[in-house]
């Protein structure tokens, strides 16, 4: 007769998952949340379950032990909100566990038991003097290796401490989540398990669209984003090299969150930006990208002179919402970020709500050129390839954005017969909105005019305001970026018209 197990909720997380929470793991996840190894590593594909799990597991650590504290680190805020706000959801849902629940936050969830479930973004500053019993990694292939230096000695002084890293693929071979991920799969023991999570490990996948989308998309891409497997960069259009050696971990201010001054009953403008417009049809966002110059106070000057840096203040991208919702964020937006060009396409479904925005930016009095752009392969070409050079040059820093750097990292290129270059996102291969946005506002931007010009008063007010060295945080390139950057104060002559570009409404 065959034994049957019981398992007990306060000793067996897939009970726990059961029983407490009411989310039956499946069997892929079982193995991993029972793993005994004390670094668990998993590299997965689409549609697998990976926040559920990594939620199961923090909220059975913190609930079944008195004074733990589990820390949740992910690429971006975005993302590491979005994971407490699901441990969260699943404690508040749960009849056995809400009354648990003493606090919960943005940044925290804290339980009655003393246990704690902290979330921040990959920052060693905040990572660095907590001492952890669980450290989860979330999307760990986009952490840089000197956050998980930092985050990797808080639990050496905890008896029974546990590292958990899930990612997609991604990182070079020297890469720490890839190594580990290696090393668990070619050597499992009770330090060190890995496990591989193809979309076809998930109970819910259609195994007869997955054939058909096979069938559709290129190799590489089916491979890394369904099988989840590291691919070569063979067609990729940027190399892994140029996106990661320019992404530093600051932080991307929001335009309601920029603090400025008022004059008379206005916001004093003082930072100016260009911006960059994808218009979504069906399932792509709108999305909005802005760039401008960064005020480094000169700590990069010994590196490129009076030359200056272009960077990303902020980007969004906003699935579902209508067009005259996203018209009226963009218009917002000006009000606080002094748009001095913006690149709207009018090709496909641009057309109208270009035409909109231009109408509304003028009516509510918000500076702003709206530049009416046809984003055909040539106009492509030319901004990507900006893009390119500028990465090249070290003149371009990347926010540490999860989906911003997938989407430049799925970009491909093909040499047509005519000579020219196809750049494109594969249809199917996720979204393209943030990166052809990026692009449209990478495209106004003129690097030779963006040049430290600076008189003595506003020198000594820089002096004034320049952040303490712990403040900045360092690109794999070597360039310096203050944690919560600011654009070049009243610098508007760093963008404008492209060649060919039409003019839209008058500025105000």
């Amino acid at each position: 007769m065959t034994q049957v197990v019981e398992y007990h909720p306060a000793t067996d997380p897939g009970a726990f998952s059961a029983q407490i929470l009411g989310r039956e793991l499946w069997d892929h996840q079982l193995a991993f949340a029972r793993s005994k190894a004390r670094y668990r590593v998993v590299c997965a594909g689409r549609q697998v379950g990976k926040s559920t799990t990594l939620s199961a597991v923090a909220l059975f650590e913190a609930t079944t032990r008195n004074n733990v504290t589990v820390l949740l680190v992910s690429a971006g805020e975005v993302a590491s909100r979005r994971l407490l706000e699901e441990c969260t959801s699943l404690a508040l849902n749960s009849p056995m566990l809400s009354g648990s629940v003493l606090d919960d936050s943005k940044s925290i969830l804290t339980l009655s038991n003393g246990s704690r479930i902290i979330s921040v973004p990959a920052s060693s500053r905040q990572i660095r003097g907590w001492p952890v019993d669980v450290l989860i990694l979330d999307e760990a292939g986009f952490i840089d290796t000197e956050i998980w230096r930092a985050a990797e000695p808080a639990i050496i002084a905890r008896p029974g401490s546990r590292v958990i890293m899930v990612s997609t693929p991604w990182g070079g071979l020297d890469h720490f989540f890839r190594d580990l991920w290696q090393r668990g799969m070619d050597r499992p023991d009770e330090h060190l398990e890995s496990w591989h999570w193809p979309s076809t490990v998930s109970p819910l996948v259609d195994a007869a669209l997955l054939e058909r989308i096979q069938e559709r998309e290129s190799p590489e891409y089916f491979r890394r984003e369904f099988l989840a497997e590291w691919t070569d960069e063979a067609g990729a259009y940027f190399t892994e090299a140029e996106i990661m050696s320019a992404v530093a971990d600051y932080e991307l201010i929001a335009p309601e969150d920029l603090v400025l001054p008022w004059i008379g009953d206005t916001y004093d403008q003082r930072y100016t930006v260009a911006a960059g417009i994808d218009w979504g049809f069906s399932r792509d966002a709108n999305a909005l990208t802005m760039v401008s110059v960064l005020e480094d106070y000169g700590q990069n000057q010994n590196r490129h002179g009076d030359n200056l840096i272009f960077y990303i203040p902020w980007l969004e991208a906003r699935h579902n919402w209508n067009y005259a919702d996203f018209i009226d964020r963009v218009v917002q937006s000006g009000k606080t970020y002094r748009y001095e060009i913006l690149a709207s396409e009018v090709n496909g479904v641009g057309a109208y709500p270009t035409q909109d925005l231009a109408a509304t930016l003028q009516r509510q009095h918000v500076a702003g050129w709206v530049s009416k752009v046809w984003t055909d392969a040539k106009r492509k070409q030319s901004g990507f390839s900006k893009i390119k050079g500028l990465l090249q040059r070290g003149r371009l820093i990347l926010p540490n954005h999860p989906e911003l750097l997938k989407q430049l990292r799925a970009l491909e290129f093909q040499q047509l017969d005519s000579g020219s270059t196809r750049i494109a996102v594969p249809e199917r291969a996720g979204h393209d909105d943030l990166a052809l946005s990026f692009m449209q506002s990478v495209s106004m931007v003129f690097p030779d005019f963006a040049r430290r010009t600076i008189d003595t008063n506003l020198r000594l007010s820089l002096d004034r305001e320049r952040p303490d060295p712990d403040d900045f945080v360092q690109t794999r390139n070597g360039l310096l970026v203050p944690r919560s950057p600011r654009p070049v104060a009243y610098m508007r002559n760093f963008a404008g018209w492209p060649e060919g570009a039409e003019r839209g409404n008058t500025q105000w």
